[in-house]
């Protein structure tokens, strides 16, 4: 059976990505969509691979994931919700220069110890936007890296190679530009 982790967003995504036939399933709810997923993908044979978003090759690959708790979701909203806020405290910290006295922590290490912590956490923007700022801290001695799932690193891939776009003849670039006034 599928596991209750995935919302039935996720569930349209696959039945979309992958090309299983579900009729009519963006009128069902979650339950009956997981149903009837789950029973078609025991009647069908095999499935397109997909090396870009869930990075699975076959049918069983695919009836493993849906198995297991939703990679995406591992968070409840209240645990995000903390995670979320510690990190608006650091980027504060960050943004004032690096001053604890402007920040509500007592020592440096308050933000370090919790900030390795939470870096497994780095498909949240938040949590990547934190550890760069404060990798830029002079008091740190080592470097942290967010751990990012590759489904998101081909997502901020695409976004990155999405900056230039070609209208009939114009091309519009996203970035900083100086125009200078003579």
């Amino acid at each position: 059976m599928i596991n209750k982790t995935f919302s039935k967003g996720d569930l349209l995504n696959i039945i979309s990505k992958f090309g299983i036939d579900i009729p009519n399933a963006h009128t069902m709810d979650k339950l009956r969509i997981s149903i009837a997923l789950w029973s078609e993908l025991h009647n069908i044979t095999e499935i397109p691979p997909d090396n870009e978003v869930y990075l699975i090759e076959n049918l069983e690959q695919l009836k493993e994931y849906l198995k297991k708790t939703n990679p995406d979701k591992i968070l409840t909203v209240k645990q995000k919700n903390k995670i979320m806020r510690f990190c608006k405290e650091v980027i504060v910290y960050c943004n004032n220069g690096y001053n604890i006295d402007c920040s509500i922590f007592n020592t440096v290490e308050e933000i370090h110890i919790p900030i390795s912590d939470i870096s497994i956490h780095g498909d949240i923007p938040s949590v990547r936007r934190a550890i760069k700022l404060l990798n830029n801290d002079p008091k740190l001695k080592d470097k942290i890296q967010p751990v990012i799932s590759n489904r998101m690193k081909k997502q901020l891939d695409n976004k990155k190679n999405k900056k230039v776009k070609h209208y009939y003849g114009l091309i519009s670039k996203q970035g900083k530009f100086v125009v200078n006034f003579d």
